[in-house]
């Protein structure tokens, strides 16, 4: 059971880690050089531009964070990979076959699916007037894991079994990770449910 839980996690840690990263991009410790481009792209996916009167999906969805989040879900799936071919307990515990799936595909689709969930749900919750930044559950929980889940299953699909426990884990791993930013002065108590 362990295992299988294990497996599940590390199948969409290239989306977790990558909505995360989007969402502190400014705050990530990169050379100075990066931090200037990134900063450069810190301007809204929506331009600002409004649409019967409210934002289309909000200031704080940028195209730093598209950038951040796509390039970290590579990176961790390229992690994975690395491990896959040189670790007998990750190749056989790695629900994902990177002998045969691209890391820098699975890990772009992952990252991508990732901020195109979170960016529908903005979106959804512009046109339902709840302000940005405001919890809602479970919505905020899961727009990334499905919004993942689904653009990765171009090239794997997982199991039923996999996919619904896999949002279960990280719809749980949401809740906690959020305490512990609220915790850290990260985020503030009302962003969080």
């Amino acid at each position: 059971m362990l295992i299988f839980i294990f497996s599940c996690l590390w199948y969409l840690l290239p989306a977790a880690l990558g909505n995360h990263n989007a969402s502190c991009g400014n705050r990530l410790p990169l050379p100075g050089i990066l931090k200037k481009g990134l900063a450069r792209l810190a301007v809204p996916i929506d331009f600002g531009v409004k649409w019967h009167g409210n934002e289309i999906v909000g200031k704080n969805k940028t195209w730093r964070g598209i950038i951040v989040g796509i390039v970290t879900g590579i990176l961790v799936a390229g992690a994975q990979a690395i491990l896959y071919f040189n670790v007998s307990f990750f190749r056989e515990n790695t629900l994902v076959d990177y002998g045969k799936i691209n890391f820098i595909v699975i890990g772009a689709l992952m990252g991508g699916g990732a901020l195109l969930g979170d960016l529908l749900e903005s979106f959804i919750k512009r046109r339902l007037n709840k302000p940005s930044g405001k919890p809602w559950f479970p919505w905020d929980q899961m727009d990334w894991i499905i919004g993942a889940i689904l653009l990765s299953s171009i090239v794997y699909v997982p199991p039923f079994k996999v996919a619904i426990t896999t949002i279960l884990l990280y719809v749980v791993v949401h809740l906690c990770s959020d305490r512990v930013v609220c915790w850290m002065g990260i985020k503030k108590r009302e962003e969080v449910i």
